[in-house]
């Protein structure tokens, strides 16, 4: 079992140590603030003692900074506080420990404001309960870690609609879920984002990005690791406007995911708007490129599907590119719900859109499409693509190219429903052991549709399908 399998604890001196340790470089060239002020918190009363409430000390600190036209608020050692708010522009949090069940807002309208080389901790057990609340424009933050301890779920962090132009360099987090990003023009790099990997909470997406009323665009998210969440990126049932019709102003556009590592995941990237349970619709998803992703989950403590496309109520998801996208998993479950490497369907709702979806794609079941046992754990995926509508004459998909190798399925390599006549082109297809445990009802498969497809480098092998009646095609391109 690891680490990650067991509750978080930290103890007050791994606190300081932790916190030191994030500051040490960063701190060794530290930016100037911006008036060249610069207070402890100390000097307005802090106390690092447990059990004592820091949060008008420190708030006093934040405030006297900001009158003054801006600068740096120090905060060393850790401090016990609740919620405080940056109340001014220009004002820098620097810290070489913790805030310890603190919350830090940057309300909308505030400019210029910086957060570097400070962690906090939330020991509330409050699902509820998060660290970071940012709504302003061009703010800063370097070296921030954010965990809750004990475990208790929910976001880490909001960024808010109204936020504009902000970065995050270094960010760290752990012992619950991720972020939920809106906003326009934000930047993230260079992270380590820890999830608890528990049945009981956590494990949600990274980060959960969302177009709550207005539009959510301009983002990218590169150079960094995810662990135990589900997705490294989501783009959320919360797309569009709730419960009422929309001319699709509510938007997420032109997002970024490059160089991302998800360990233990469920996907890389899920795409969800107007699916799930929320009254959300008429949301619209586009210009997402997707480059340079690795998810590896061996053992399929969490894996389910690769890319994953739901869309209902009005939805349109066009204009996604993946490229390089790396997979070696197994699925954490079978029969459960469909499990695949890519994996499109459009719900039985109201009419949905996908449009111009090319992806590229390499998966590999490390078992090579076992079934399960406890020298295979974790099940093969039902197929390597799965593209299907609820309801074959509702809804359109068009323009689906893909680019696929894979190995080791249980179904099949290929599915693809009834009402997509030419929605959907196999540019390329290379599968080896698929459709390896057919039910006797389904058959084999190494394509399997029900509708026109068009195909172009194509060439399949399972030691299977010629006992069902099926074929396997030989290398070279062959077609069936």
């Amino acid at each position: 079992m690891t680490a990650m399998s067991h509750a978080l604890t930290i103890g007050r001196r791994e606190l300081l140590q932790i916190g030191l340790a994030a500051a040490g470089s960063a701190c060794s060239a530290r930016t100037a603030a911006q008036s060249g002020l610069a207070v402890s918190v100390r000097e307005f009363g802090a106390v690092a003692a447990p059990g004592r409430d820091n949060t008008l000390a420190i708030q006093r600190a934040i405030d006297e900074v900001g009158s003054r036209g801006g600068g740096t608020v120090e905060i060393p050692g850790l401090y016990e506080c609740g919620v405080v708010t940056v109340s001014r522009d220009g004002v820098t949090l620097r810290g070489s420990g913790w805030l310890v069940n603190g919350r830090i807002i940057i309300p909308e309208g505030r400019q210029g404001c910086r957060i570097e080389n400070l962690g906090i901790v939330n020991r509330r057990s409050d699902a509820n309960s998060f660290a970071l609340d940012v709504a302003g424009r061009n703010c800063t933050f370097e070296n921030v870690t954010l965990v809750k301890d004990p475990i208790a779920g929910g976001y880490q962090m909001f960024l808010r609609q109204p936020s504009a132009h902000c970065s995050f360099t270094g960010l760290k987090l752990k012992g619950s879920n991720g972020i939920m990003v809106a906003g326009n023009d934000h930047l993230f790099e260079k992270f380590e984002l820890e999830s608890t990997m528990s049945n009981r909470v956590g494990g949600d997406d990274a980060f959960a990005i969302k177009a709550l009323g207005a539009s959510t665009s301009n983002l990218t998210i590169r150079d960094g690791i995810v662990r135990g969440y589900f997705a490294i990126a989501s783009f959320g049932s919360e797309i569009g406007t709730e419960g009422r019709a929309s001319n699709y102003e509510a938007a997420v556009r032109d997002v970024l995911v490059s160089g991302v590592t998800a360990d233990r995941c469920g996907a890389l990237a899920f795409f969800k708007p107007g699916a799930l349970i929320y009254d959300w619709r008429n949301g619209l998803v586009e210009g997402v490129r997707l480059e340079q992703l690795r998810l590896t989950d061996e053992r399929g403590e969490r894996f389910v599907s690769g890319v994953r496309m739901i869309a209902g109520r009005g939805a349109i998801i066009r204009d996604v590119v993946g490229r390089n996208l790396d997979i070696r998993a197994r699925a954490k479950n079978q029969g459960v719900q469909p499990t695949a490497a890519i994996d499109l369907s459009m719900l039985d709702g109201a009419d949905a859109r996908f449009e111009n979806i090319d992806l590229q794609m390499t998966f590999t079941d490390p078992y090579d499409g076992a079934e399960h046992s406890a020298a295979a754990p974790g099940y093969p995926v039902d197929h390597i693509v799965r593209i299907e509508k609820t309801n074959p004459r509702r809804g359109e998909m068009r323009g689906i190219d893909l680019d696929v190798v894979g190995r080791g399925s249980r179904f099949g390599g290929v599915y693809i429903g009834a009402g997509l006549d030419d929605a959907v082109t196999l540019r390329r297809a290379h599968l080896e052991r698929v459709g390896l445990h057919p039910p006797a009802s389904v058959g084999g498969g190494g394509i399997w549709s029900d509708s026109r497809v068009r195909l172009g480098d194509v060439a399949l092998d399972s030691p299977v399908l010629p006992k069902l009646g099926g074929r396997a095609l030989g290398n070279g391109g062959s077609r069936p």
